[in-house]
């Protein structure tokens, strides 16, 4: 920021600078070249992978389930429960 009118501004960190990161202290302050700082690694991209092969071969809709509630239409023995019905409809309403 330059100065306006002679007057200069509050000291800030540089932002700007380039810091020497090739060198680092230990506790101790000795230093540390970066072949010999630990390292931690995370590799999430095999288990990312895996994860949506499995998610991929689920399907969507549970064709059993589905097949099994026509049947039960289809014969006369689906039972629909009305109060837990109201219950549900009005969870779903007080949700939103």
């Amino acid at each position: 920021m330059a100065e306006i009118n002679n007057i200069k501004p509050p000291l800030q960190p540089d932002f700007n600078s380039t810091r020497n990161v090739a060198e680092n202290k230990d506790l101790s302050g000795s230093s540390i070249s970066p072949a010999q700082n630990p390292v931690d690694k995370v590799s999430l991209s095999d288990t990312l992978s895996q994860l949506e092969q499995s998610l991929a071969d689920v399907p969507v809709v549970d064709t059993a389930k589905v097949e099994s509630i026509k049947q039960a239409i289809e014969d006369g023995s689906y039972q629909i429960d009305s109060q837990e019905l109201a219950r549900k409809m009005i969870d779903f309403e007080g949700d939103l």
